[in-house]
């Protein structure tokens, strides 16, 4: 979906942000501001002190903004297959 990386909601004015790390299917502008802003992403995801790594039990979950994230391999154990659920919702959760 093409659009900016950052934009304020029509409803409630919040600083909303749309972010890949792809490297395929995204033209990033070339203007400077653009550019720093992709740096500054890249190494506040890049330092491991400010990312939050969560590892899920049998049986968790986890509800949540649509936050950065990244994806690492899945490891399952022997008859223990994982099962991931994703619902997306129009609403933020919390006010």
């Amino acid at each position: 979906q093409a659009g900016p990386v950052f934009w304020r909601g029509p409803v409630d004015g919040r600083l909303r942000m749309r972010y890949t790390a792809r490297t395929r299917s995204i033209v990033w502008r070339a203007d400077t501001a653009t550019q720093a802003a992709r740096t500054a992403l890249e190494a506040v995801l890049a330092d491991g002190d400010r990312v939050l790594n969560v590892r899920l039990d049998a049986g968790m979950g986890l509800i949540c903004n649509n936050v950065l994230h990244t994806r690492s391999a899945f490891d399952d154990a022997a008859g223990a297959q994982r099962r991931v659920l994703r619902a997306r919702y129009l609403d933020r959760v919390g006010g």
